[in-house]
């Protein structure tokens, strides 16, 4: 999710904007290869705390269809700060009625929960999030779950500890270990049947979120054998490569489509994760699928069928690498959008039709999530299909019709 060239989310409130990234603030954290200083801030769902809820107002002008297709959509998070649930019915409705058949949920703790098992207050965020899978299941949504940096509590320099790239280790640490025990080993395992698709991470090679490839290599390791130990098939998806050129200039390269981390991601993992061991005995190396977001000329006005392949062939062209040019696994497009602070609602729309037509026609893509649901004015997020009171921008019609 994005808010601009890499500006701040800046509330002065007491709204806290943490969930995926804070923009500018952090960005300084990640090494200058995986930044540009005019790209747009990174951050995945916005954490609001109690005084500034998510609220989908009901819409004014809208036509609901019905799930009816196999693309997704997001709302904002599932959870707040203080354990209230904001992925409600009529979230999950709305989702629904755009013609939505998943829906991407961040497996959050918040400031609430010290894990997902002890309770507070009588109530274990494992239990609030069996409340949320059942409501998006009953509106008949798939969910893509997202294992995110908010799934167990650490900071940046926690998953970045150990890093064979600056500090001469191999990766692994005490936060991965314990994300792999404490999170996925208690998600994965809670919600099989239930949920098929898992995330590890949100934008791996950016701002506040960022992790050194020979760290996500062993994230990718410990979740894909948190599932496999368990018995479960679930497809692993890595996560959302952010792809996106800066202000100003219309470049598109491997090194800001996120395909240049990739192939260090492939490369660390053979070197200092036993990648291939895992190839040996399960038939793949630790991801099913690759995940990527797609944030390019969102300043620029309309993007270009062929700019949106040019994004996506960059990555394929990465693991494919590795992979082999026959492979069969794919792309999910994990968020993709376009801003209305940045372009008109006109733009937005016709953008948001011009990629889905074309990604759709990529054999290698699988599946692409509109970010996002409703305008958040409060942290700078005009990517809706509908705008903050709830009425319907022209790009909600645009995403009924790619189904």
């Amino acid at each position: 999710m994005r808010a601009g060239p890499y500006r701040a989310l800046i509330v002065l409130s007491t709204a806290v904007l943490t969930a995926m990234g804070l923009g500018l603030c952090l960005l300084q954290t990640a090494p200058a290869e995986a930044r540009s200083p005019t790209a747009p801030a990174v951050s995945g769902d916005p954490s609001l705390s109690a005084t500034q809820p998510y609220t989908l107002f009901l819409p004014v002008v809208m036509q609901p269809i019905g799930n009816t297709g196999p693309q997704g959509l997001q709302a904002g998070q599932p959870i707040g700060d203080n354990g209230e649930i904001f992925f409600t019915d009529t979230v999950a409705s709305q989702i629904a009625s755009a013609g939505a058949g998943w829906v991407r949920i961040n497996f959050r703790l918040g400031a609430h929960f010290p894990d997902w098992t002890t309770p507070v207050s009588a109530t274990t965020a494992l239990s609030l999030y069996d409340s949320i899978v059942t409501t998006a299941l009953n509106h008949n949504l798939k969910v893509l779950g997202l294992l995110s940096n908010e799934s167990w509590v650490g900071g940046l320099s926690d998953w970045q500890a150990n890093n064979a790239e600056v500090a001469g280790g191999n990766g692994d640490n005490t936060f991965i270990q314990q994300f792999d025990t404490y999170a996925a080993r208690v998600l994965m395992p809670h919600f099989a049947g239930k949920i098929t698709e898992w995330e590890v991470w949100n934008e791996p090679n950016a701002g506040p979120t960022y992790v050194y490839p020979s760290n996500f290599a062993w994230l990718l390791r410990r979740a894909y054998l948190a599932a496999r130990d368990n018995g479960i098939t679930a497809t692993l998806i890595s996560g959302g490569l952010f792809s996106s050129n800066p202000y100003g200039s219309t470049l598109l390269t491997s090194a800001n489509t996120g395909a240049d981390y990739l192939t260090s991601t492939y490369t660390q993992g053979k070197l200092n994760a036993s990648w291939d061991g895992l190839k040996s005995t399960y038939g793949s190396y630790p991801l099913d699928t690759i995940g990527q977001h797609i944030y390019i000329d969102w300043w620029a006005g309309l993007t270009t069928a062929a700019r949106v392949e040019q994004t996506a062939s960059f990555v394929f062209n990465a693991y494919a690498a590795f992979e082999g040019v026959t492979t069969t696994k794919r792309i999910n497009i994990t968020e993709m959008g376009w801003g209305t602070d940045w372009v008109s609602e006109s733009t937005q729309a016709t953008s948001l039709s011009t990629a889905y037509i074309k990604l759709k026609q990529l054999t290698y893509i699988e599946r692409t999530y509109w970010f996002f649901l409703q305008d958040i004015p409060v942290a700078s997020l005009y990517y809706g299909l509908l705008r903050e009171d709830g009425s319907a921008k022209p790009a909600w019609s645009s995403y009924q019709q790619i189904h």
